[in-house]
This record gives C-alpha cells, sequence and structure tokens, in this order.
C-alpha cells in the first residue's frame, strides 16, 4: 500500500477508534523517505498518543512533527503541533505551557477551521479556571468557525463542550441539547471516542434529573467503548462518573471502587485533572462510610491539585466540604422517583 493510502487507513482507523490499526498505519508511514507525508503521519502518532493518554509519548511525537514541518517550511502544520503539543501540557495540568502553545499555534495560522482549534483549546482552559462565561463564547466562536469551514468533526467536539460548561451553568437543558447533538454528528461519522465523551457527560444530565439507571447505562456503554479503543484516561472518566451516580443513588459501598480506579489511573495517565476530581469524590464516599480520616486525606490532596491547576470554584467547594463534620455536598441524594 503506498504512502499515501497508508495514511488514510490509518485515519479511517483513528476514527473507528481502532487505534492499535491507526499506530500501525502512521508508523509506517513515517517511515517512508517523502517527509510531507512522513510528518503528517508524526503528527498523527502524536494525537493518538495523546487519545489513549500516553502523553510523554505524545509529545514526543507532535516534536518529531513540527522539527519536520520546519525544516519543510509549511506553517500551518508547525501550528497544528504547537496546538497538539499544548493539548498535551493541558492533560498534564499545565495551563501555563498550554497557553503559550496555543498563543504560537495562532500566532501561526492563517486557516479559520484552526483558528477554531485554538479559540475552543483556549475555552477549555478558561472552563477549568471557572470562568464559565468567556468559556461558553469561545465555544460559540469555535462552533461558527468550524461551521463555516465545514469541519463537522470539530464542530461535533464544540458542541460537547459547550454542553459541558452549560452543566457547569446547571442549565441542564441547554446542556442535554448540545450533549445529544454532538452525539448524532460522532454517530454519524463513527468516531467512537466522541460518543463515549458524550455519553460520559450526558450521565452527569441525567444524574440531576434523578435518572440514575440511565446514568449509570451510559457509563457502561462509553467503558465498552474505551476498553476496545484503549483510552484509559477516558476509562477513568467514565469510571468516575460511574461512581458518581453510584453514590447519588445512595449506594456508596459500590461506588467507592469505581472512584479509586478512576484515581489510580489518573496518577498512572498523569491526568490531573481528572486525579484531582476522583480524589475529591472518593473523599465524599469515605466520609459518608464512616472513614473520617480516609476522606479528609483525599480532600486535602484534591484541594492542593485544584488549586495548582486554578480551578477556583472547585477548590472553594472542597475547602468548603473539609470544614463539614461528614462531607456530603457533592454525593447529596437524588431521588429516582422525583
Amino acid at each position: 500500500m503506498l504512502g499515501p493510502e497508508q495514511l488514510a487507513a490509518g485515519q479511517r482507523a483513528e476514527n473507528a477508534g481502532d487505534y492499535i490499526a491507526a499506530v500501525a498505519a502512521y508508523v509506517a508511514v513515517a517511515a517512508v523517505p517523502d517527509e510531507r507525508l512522513a510528518v503528517q503521519a508524526y503528527f498523527c502518532l502524536g494525537r493518538v498518543k495523546w487519545r489513549q493518554g500516553r502523553f510523554d509519548a505524545a509529545l514526543k511525537s507532535f516534536e518529531d512533527a513540527r522539527a519536520l514541518a520546519e525544516r519543510l517550511g509549511d506553517i500551518e502544520l508547525v501550528a497544528r503541533t504547537d496546538n497538539g503539543v499544548g493539548a498535551v501540557h493541558y492533560a498534564r495540568g499545565d495551563y501555563a505551557a498550554a497557553r503559550r502553545a496555543y498563543a504560537a499555534a495562532q500566532a501561526r495560522t492563517s486557516d479559520p477551521a484552526m483558528r477554531g482549534k485554538v479559540i475552543l483549546n483556549l475555552g477549555v482552559i478558561e472552563n477549568i479556571e471557572s470562568n464559565f462565561e468567556t468559556a461558553r463564547e469561545h465555544y460559540k466562536r469555535a462552533y461558527e468557525l468550524f461551521s463555516e469551514s465545514g469541519d463537522s468533526e470539530s464542530a461535533m467536539l464544540a458542541l460537547h463542550n459547550q454542553g459541558m460548561v452549560e452543566a457547569d451553568l446547571q442549565r441542564w437543558n441547554d446542556a442535554d441539547r448540545s450533549f445529544l447533538a454532538a452525539l448524532e454528528i460522532a454517530t454519524e461519522l463513527g468516531n467512537k471516542e466522541m460518543i463515549a465523551k458524550a455519553l460520559v457527560n450526558r450521565s452527569e444530565v441525567l444524574v440531576e434529573r434523578g435518572e440514575l439507571a440511565e446514568a449509570v447505562d451510559h457509563c457502561d456503554r462509553a467503558l465498552q467503548i474505551y476498553a476496545v479503543v484503549g483510552d484509559e484516561v477516558g476509562r477513568g472518566e467514565a469510571l468516575r462518573w460511574r461512581s458518581h451516580a453510584l453514590g447519588r443513588g445512595g449506594d456508596h459501598s459500590a461506588a467507592e471502587p469505581y472512584a479509586l480506579e478512576a484515581l489510580q489511573i489518573a496518577m498512572r495517565a498523569g491526568a490531573r485533572l481528572l486525579e484531582a476530581e476522583a480524589a475529591r469524590d472518593l473523599g465524599v464516599i469515605r466520609g459518608l462510610r464512616g472513614d473520617r480520616a480516609g476522606g479528609i486525606k483525599m480532600l486535602q490532596r484534591a484541594l492542593t491539585i485544584f488549586t495548582e491547576l486554578g480551578a477556583k470554584r472547585e477548590a472553594r467547594e472542597v475547602g468548603l466540604l473539609l470544614e463539614r463534620p461528614t462531607p456530603a455536598r457533592s454525593m447529596a441524594r437524588v431521588d429516582p422517583d422525583s
């Protein structure tokens, strides 16, 4: 199979969630003499490894792509690799480094779709730092740019992220519409990764509505997808939200192992935000199960990481939990029959 055909096959496999086949195809293309094909293959390898939560390997592939792109004078591909490097730094919780990489990408690109990707990624950081309305505006602008340029896959991601910030603002109906719209596009495109993400994050909406069994089902469907595609960080997110749904139903003994596994995955992958969120949830669960010391230890760990990440709202909420005799706030029970 020729280089361009292998690259296309790798991209089809990646979109379908078959990361093993995608990596095999990209590695083969990276070895061809044609540097213009090789640089694209290195970039795609970085993207797949980032999706798998293999952040050191992802950064190495992006750096290899960047060096080749600079030698070829391909400014747009340099911008794409800067954006990829920013995504790795974001996943590790180094938002200052992520902002620098995104700024470099934004300064180089003249492609509207690429500008949309950078704006979307900056919106993610604003979201984490509790600047919700700013994040919402970023996602809206990114969606407009993607729609104008015909980039359905990125438009889907903007809708998904918009759903997340609407959930943060407790606009549950708006969040549900955004998640369902993202899920529809993901299903049409056969994008397993985004199907899983939309299912996991929509589970929060379902919990707030008291539809706990459906929330657990959404997480289980996502876990099946993540097991196939080999995304450990995605698995961690799905496990955390499964724990959340069970805890909100009052079954704290069943919820605890899922929160613990999510924490262990986050620590292995270096996913700092997931680590903080899982530690917070585990702290609440242990407090409710009578393990006051264990609960406080986890909450203090979560507070430290949220503070380091600049997640102001989450840090404030965990601080309030630590002041209470029984930290019950984030596991307040939902009545499934309400």
